[in-house]
């Protein structure tokens, strides 16, 4: 009987776009039709069967990256928390979300397998001891001049335990600082952004520190409110604890100004009370306690800024995307809105007139309306040319790079989303980025800049 030894493992969380590597070697490989077996089980269901040769050291490489990354994406519609669930209900009690299949863990079981004599089919024998375990979520966290495969957990810095961990945001940081900045839209009640934030939850994916949420307002240096959510199931949250399941260890939660506004968790916390008159921006972050004596991650900073000139109330736009960390991230096009419909559409010819029923007691007649070119299957494309408004360029362009290669965006507002009027108060689309090509600016070139985004709305607009 071959023993076999798992010399190399990935475990921990992991982004599914990363190299995940497992090097398993054998003492003896001379069995007839030996083959090395990976059995991949995800939720109690076994998906796939691997079996491959031995190398020329008796060891095989098994790498499940393509595998387990068709298991995991995330949720498309977090935005609106603290307003609405994510199919549109009312749900103002509610602040953090579970997620669907933002996160999935996998169990790995090893064995090889050989056949007896020539005439028998191969048996499979596994080996229990090198059971493994490994958590993934859609995204990457290798960097660029790093190895491949990690050897140890690389998400690490996400799970939420100091005050230098970090939220699954691709905004831009640096290890001097503990502050993100962006900036956010603020008119009165009814008027601002939705927006969300991803983060691990619980022990099993060492991120223990996730209890509080706490959201500070400012006017310039003076502190006016300290407010605090707790991360628990009356807020629409998990209480971070060992042994959760995969739809709690990765939960959302509610950052924007709407979001903010709508719930009736933390009345303090909503920008318009009148505790938070004359705020110029207020910061998120995680804490052990509601005391806010042990913070557990960096520090979020959204920038008040006024509407831009253009701004019109159905021109009231904010992106948003999967990030490169299996999280969502959001940002306000505050500037110009440029909307154009491309339209597609056959023609035919009529003749018109009552050529078919004109005769006895009947006059042949054309009224001048009939006949003639009429369209058919008519489509109707939409798309907008949206602009930030101003803003540091070392904190734009990594959102700018993050959602030129997101996979899947979305847009929010009270647009007319190519209609005629103005249908909805507030909605949710699905959206298309067009540009495929970005310039690099940096804070020390090019000082406050604009980036222009070209959108297009993912579904064509109805015609009868």
């Amino acid at each position: 009987m071959a023993t076999i030894t798992l010399n190399q493992t990935t475990t921990g969380v992991q982004g599914a776009a990363d190299d995940l590597i497992y090097n398993v070697t054998s003492d003896d490989v001379t069995g007839l039709n030996f083959r090395f077996v990976l059995k991949i089980i995800q939720n109690g269901v076994v998906i796939i069967l691997l079996k491959q040769l031995p190398n020329n050291s008796s060891s095989t490489i098994f790498n499940i990256r393509s595998i387990v990354s068709n298991y995991v994406k995330q949720d498309d519609n977090p935005y609106t928390i603290g307003f609405t669930t994510e199919t549109g209900a009312s749900d103002t009690a509610s602040i953090f979300r579970t997620n669907t299949s933002a996160i999935k863990k996998f169990d790995l079981v090893f064995g090889y397998e050989y056949s007896a004599t020539a005439l028998l089919s191969p048996t499979i024998t596994y080996d229990a001891t090198l059971d493994n375990t490994i958590r993934c979520v859609n995204g990457t966290f290798l960097k660029p001049s790093a190895a491949s495969p990690p050897s140890s957990s690389i998400a690490i810095n996400y799970g939420l335990t100091s005050q230098y961990s970090l939220l699954l945001s691709d905004m831009k940081y640096n290890f001097n600082s503990v502050e993100f900045e962006t900036s956010i839209y603020w008119e009165g009640a009814n008027k601002g952004q939705f927006s969300a934030l991803a983060f691990l939850n619980g022990g099993d994916v060492q991120s223990t520190g996730s209890k509080f949420m706490g959201v500070r307002y400012y006017n310039n240096t003076s502190l006016l409110t300290t407010n605090y959510f707790e991360n628990k199931p009356a807020n629409g949250g998990v209480v971070p604890q060992a042994s959760l399941s995969d739809s709690d260890s990765l939960l959302y939660v509610g950052v924007g100004t709407y979001n903010l506004k709508n719930q009736t968790i933390e009345a303090t916390a909503q920008p318009d009370n009148v505790a938070n008159d004359g705020w110029t921006y207020y910061t998120v972050q995680f804490f052990d306690t509601a005391a806010s004596a042990t913070p557990t991650s960096r520090v979020y900073k959204f920038n008040r800024v006024s509407c831009g000139k253009y701004i019109q109330d159905d021109q009231m736009y904010c992106i948003h995307w999967w990030n490169s960390k299996g999280g969502v991230d959001n940002l306000p096009l505050l500037g110009r809105v440029i909307e154009t419909q491309e339209i597609k559409k056959k023609d035919y010819r009529t003749s018109g007139g009552n050529s078919l029923s004109a005769g006895a007691g009947t006059d042949y007649i054309k009224a001048s309306w009939e006949g003639g070119k009429r369209s058919t299957k008519v489509q109707a494309t939409t798309t907008f040319e949206l602009t930030t408004i101003g803003g540091n360029p070392d904190q734009l362009t990594p959102l700018i790079q993050s959602l030129i290669n997101s996979e899947r965006v979305f847009l929010s507002g009270h647009g007319k989303w190519g209609a005629n009027s103005i249908t909805d108060t507030f909605a949710v689309v699905q959206a298309y980025v067009k540009d495929m090509n970005l310039n690099k600016l940096t804070g020390l070139d090019d000082q406050a800049i604009s980036y222009k985004v070209e959108v297009e709305i993912s579904r064509r607009r109805a015609n009868p």
